[in-house]
């Protein structure tokens, strides 16, 4: 019954993405559309052969991010896995992660859930969703550091809309600074159990006041000291097995790339693949947007924030309402459409309730 019910919910939760998606309004030619409109309207102007490589990339884009956890799990736990099984997990991931609003959180509880039956904690499981993600805005900063360059030397920029780039180099500085500031904790013990002593004592204070006291222990300490000890004991494994990390970073930077070249397949279609470089940047910015919302995806403020950004740095406002729209709308289809059915199909065939361990 929990799984019916949770399947309904994820459902009805598709049919709000889908609506909230599809009846925003934008104004393209002087025209307010809603987005749905606007995509039918933009493909009469578009080439769709090349559209239609939007396909074959988005689902390359998910097999890269999947490999980034399972080429890591393969050299840590001696770990296999099928590469149908792993392209199906990826997109069951993907979906969940835009599906369901929990600002990214949602895939790593599902990740834990899912990969119950290979033994792997989930303090493991969370180190290389954590890895993972690391790697990937690493990606992101290296690229809108490069692409910052790139239109600076070209001049594409807006006059008084500088500031933008500032604001990009910023956001790719800050993605390195919290990089490093991690890096610099996870490297001791004692940062370690100072961590998991703080958190767990400020998260159930926090609870306290908000169930007016009810709720005396949310988190116990020797669970998130467990935690956060096989973090730790993965980073001492990587740390003595550098080698280990090639292949996760290579795979990571291969889909932050796919991850911008999503909208510049759609720039193409349109005729403009010069606008690559404020792709890059926009992309940049966005994704923090998109990091920060708990709504899926990032959905409101990551498509606004794309828009500006390629404005500002030189990108006429229709191409860039255009690409963003269109390519927002055949992502959340592909997601739907590629990983509806193996959720539903995981979720229904395991014999426990979708559940992560306490841990």
């Amino acid at each position: 019954m929990f799984k019916k019910i949770l399947s309904i919910v994820t459902l009805l939760l598709v049919a709000l993405v889908a609506w909230k998606a599809f009846s925003g309004e934008v104004v393209i030619d002087g025209q307010t559309m809603t987005m749905l409109e606007a995509t039918w309207y933009s493909l009469q102007r578009i080439n769709v052969w090349v559209l239609l490589l939007i396909i074959p990339e988005q689902i390359l884009m998910y097999y890269a991010a999947g490999q980034i956890y399972f080429a890591f799990l393969r050299q840590r736990k001696n770990f296999k896995i099928s590469q149908a099984r792993l392209t199906r997990i990826s997109l069951e991931i993907n979906f969940v992660n835009h599906a369901l609003p929990s600002g990214g959180a949602s895939g790593l509880a599902y990740l834990v859930w899912r990969l119950k039956d290979f033994k792997i904690s989930a303090g493991q499981i969370s180190f290389i969703h954590v890895l993972r993600y690391a790697i990937c805005a690493l990606g992101n900063a290296l690229q809108t550091m490069v692409a910052i360059v790139v239109v600076l030397v070209a001049g594409c920029v807006l006059p008084g809309k500088h500031w933008w780039l500032w604001v990009a180099g910023g956001v790719a500085g800050g993605i390195i600074g919290l990089i490093i500031i991690a890096w610099l904790i996870v490297r001791k013990q004692k940062n370690i159990d100072w961590l998991a002593d703080t958190s767990s004592k400020f998260i159930n204070k926090i609870v306290r006041k908000m169930s007016g006291g009810k709720k005396r222990v949310f988190l116990r300490e020797e669970q998130v000291t467990k935690f956060f000890a096989d973090l730790r004991e993965d980073y001492l494994h990587l740390k003595q097995n550098r080698h280990i990390l090639w292949k996760p970073m290579i795979w990571g930077l291969f889909y932050s790339f796919l991850e911008l070249a999503t909208y510049w397949v759609v720039g193409c279609a349109l005729g403009h693949p010069e606008i690559l470089p404020q792709i890059m940047i926009a992309e940049g910015v966005a994704s923090v947007v998109g990091t920060v919302l708990v709504t899926p995806g990032g959905m409101g403020g990551y498509e606004g924030v794309f828009v500006i950004v390629l404005v500002a740095t030189g990108v006429d406002l229709q191409t860039a309402t255009i690409t963003v729209v269109v390519t927002r709308i055949f992502v959340l289809l592909g997601t739907i459409i590629s990983g509806w059915g193996f959720y539903q199909q995981a979720l229904m065939s395991r014999s426990d309730k979708f559940e992560a361990p306490k841990e």
